[in-house]
C-alpha cells in the first residue's frame, strides 16, 4: 500500500515562441505534389490529427524547394533563440474539405514546428492556450513552441484547404 505525502495538480508557466508571416510560394507546384502524395502507399490518409487527406510524415523532407523555404525559417529562429542541434525531422501535406477538421494536438517531442498555408481559407488553426488564430492564405506561415495545442474546427467551406506543416527535432 502506499502512502501519498503530497499531490499536486498545477499548471506551470513556460516560455514559447508563436511566430507568423508570409513567404512566396510556388502553390500550383505544392499543391499538385500533395495530390500525388495522397495516392501513394505510404499516405496517412484519416490516420493522424488530419481528419483528411495527407501524405506521408516525411514527404517533403527532401523537397528541394520546401528546403529552401524551411532554411529561411531555420535562420529566423537561429538569430533569435539558443537551441540544441536540430534538423528538420517531418514535413507533411495536407487537405482539408468540407466537413472536416485537424484534431487539437500538439508536436511533442519536437524542438519547434510550423505550418505554411497555400490557399485562402475561413477555417482558422486555434491555438487556445494562448488566444491566437491564424487565417490561411496563400504564404501565410506560423512558426511555433512544439508544446502548444492547436486545431482546427469542421468547417462548412465548399473550398478546401491546402498546407504544409513541419516539426524540427
Amino acid at each position: 500500500m502506499i502512502k501519498v505525502e503530497n499531490h499536486i495538480e498545477n499548471q506551470v508557466l513556460t516560455d514559447y515562441f508563436f511566430i507568423e508571416g508570409t513567404v512566396d510560394v510556388d502553390k500550383d507546384y505544392f499543391i499538385n505534389k500533395i495530390k500525388e502524395g495522397f495516392g501513394e502507399e505510404s499516405n496517412m490518409n484519416f490516420k493522424t490529427n488530419v481528419r483528411d487527406l495527407m501524405t506521408d510524415y516525411k514527404y517533403f523532407n527532401t523537397d528541394e524547394k520546401f528546403l529552401t523555404i524551411v532554411k529561411d525559417f531555420i535562420s529566423y529562429i537561429d538569430a533569435r533563440f539558443s537551441m540544441d542541434e536540430y534538423r528538420l525531422f517531418d514535413s507533411w501535406g495536407y487537405c482539408v474539405r468540407t466537413g472536416n477538421q485537424t484534431k487539437f494536438h500538439n508536436h511533442k517531442p519536437s524542438m519547434w514546428s510550423g505550418v505554411l498555408y497555400l490557399n485562402d481559407h475561413p477555417q482558422t488553426l486555434k491555438f487556445p492556450e494562448i488566444k491566437k488564430e491564424i487565417k490561411p492564405s496563400k504564404g501565410k506561415f506560423c512558426l511555433f513552441s512544439y508544446f502548444l495545442n492547436h486545431g482546427a474546427d469542421r468547417h462548412d467551406s465548399e473550398e478546401t484547404k491546402w498546407g504544409i506543416s513541419f516539426n524540427l527535432r
